[in-house]
């Protein structure tokens, strides 16, 4: 993956309040849930703060997605040869955590909710991209600046 996508990073986790994480196991490449024991040494790791009502969605949506299989065609015709192609019920790392966010976002968004105003603001860069067109490192970027403006809204 570093090699298609000319980049420090092969794989991405979403963290959720249950302290389990949703991805695409490297091994099996299946959408999953699972305990893992993320190091700092080995991990570069972002925080981003939603608010409880919306995780609460983003996770029940998530464990909609498991065990769905790995999208091939998305990596190859998304990430290798960035054409844009993938398949809309499959995943890979960062198209499925990129869309957890997007959910997240539009969830807020439709919610009219006038609390929610400052995620949505934050959620903002994440709207700019379809899931499919980010690598790991790519999402990083942006998930770091995400976390950048919730900071800076403090």
């Amino acid at each position: 993956m570093r090699m298609w996508t000319k980049s420090p990073y092969s794989h991405s986790e979403f963290g959720r309040s249950d302290g389990f994480y949703h991805s695409n196991d490297r091994s099996s490449l299946i959408s999953r849930l699972d305990a893992l024991e993320i190091s700092q040494n080995d991990w570069e790791m972002c925080r981003i703060v939603l608010p409880t009502e919306i995780v609460e969605r983003l996770e029940r949506r998530q464990i909609k997605k498991n065990g769905t299989t790995y999208d091939w065609m998305g990596i190859i015709f998304s990430q290798v040869f960035r054409l844009g192609l993938h398949d809309s019920k499959r995943w890979f790392c960062s198209k499925s955590n990129a869309d957890d966010l997007g959910y997240a976002h539009k969830l807020m968004q439709r919610s009219r909710k006038s609390c929610f105003e400052h995620y949505i603001t934050a959620l903002q860069p994440i709207q700019k991209f379809k899931p499919n067109e980010l690598s790991p490192y790519d999402l990083f970027k942006i998930v770091r600046e995400i976390e950048h403006i919730q900071q800076q809204s403090r």
